[in-house]
């Protein structure tokens, strides 16, 4: 896949949601490290935002703390959608790269085009996948919420309507997947146009959950990025 690229003096101007839903991942370009209150303003722009307990930054527990001592430490993070086992439609993610965000790639899948040249969209259809988060990434979550997941379990087909823009994508969040179905032909299937981002200084990312899959690959040393999660 192919993002699209902005300087990030376009941030302001454009109508990000519906930036988002075009191009399903989004790229500013930044020349100045940010406070946590300017990322905080920026976030606003998105819409309604998720509120978590864990990890957090700020005093509105929108902004996580992605590190090595934080969320999803520092090794593999295998090809996942985020918030695949939640409910509501918390889609919209946006990555800001506040350290050394360089020391691994984020690699990225467009998933609605792996559906439109996977060959046999019947297999798809017939297929459903059900989330939870695995037990490696416990520490992510408080009790209540882990009680609330594992009551509220969500199951979507592989071949999934995206429920705004009403495109197919092929959806089935490997890192995530509680469903005993081998997945290894569609994960090698999706590989086969994979989009890296090479982190640069102040780079930041927004990207949409349904329409693509992203993993990370394992570091070493100090890597902070700051994550916000919102409603599409």
């Amino acid at each position: 896949m192919t993002p699209k690229v902005y300087d990030i003096t376009a941030f302001d101007k454009l109508n990000l949601q519906e930036e988002l839903l075009k191009y399903g991942l989004i790229v500013f370009k930044g020349n100045r490290s940010l406070s946590v209150a300017d990322y905080e303003q920026m976030s606003t722009r998105l819409g309604k935002l998720v509120h978590t307990k864990n990890h957090v930054l700020n005093k509105n527990n929108t902004i996580q703390i992605v590190s090595e001592t934080d969320l999803f430490i520092d090794g593999d993070v295998e090809w996942h959608n985020d918030w695949s086992y939640g409910r509501g439609n918390y889609f919209g993610t946006m990555l800001y790269n506040k350290l050394n965000g360089e020391k691994s790639t984020t690699d990225f899948v467009d998933m609605k085009d792996a559906y439109q040249t996977y060959p046999n969209k019947q297999e798809l259809e017939d297929q459903e996948g059900t989330y939870f988060p695995p037990d490696a990434y416990n520490y992510c979550f408080t009790e209540q919420q882990k009680r609330i997941l594992e009551k509220r379990k969500q199951t979507r087909k592989f071949a999934h309507t995206h429920h705004i823009t009403g495109d197919k994508v092929l959806y089935f969040s490997p890192g995530s997947l509680q469903t005993d179905i081998d997945v290894s032909h569609l994960i090698t299937h999706c590989e086969k146009n994979i989009y890296e981002h090479q982190w640069e200084p102040n780079d930041i990312l927004i990207y949409d959950n349904i329409r693509v899959m992203h993993r990370r690959h394992a570091f070493t040393g100090s890597r902070t990025l700051w994550r916000v999660q919102f409603w599409i």
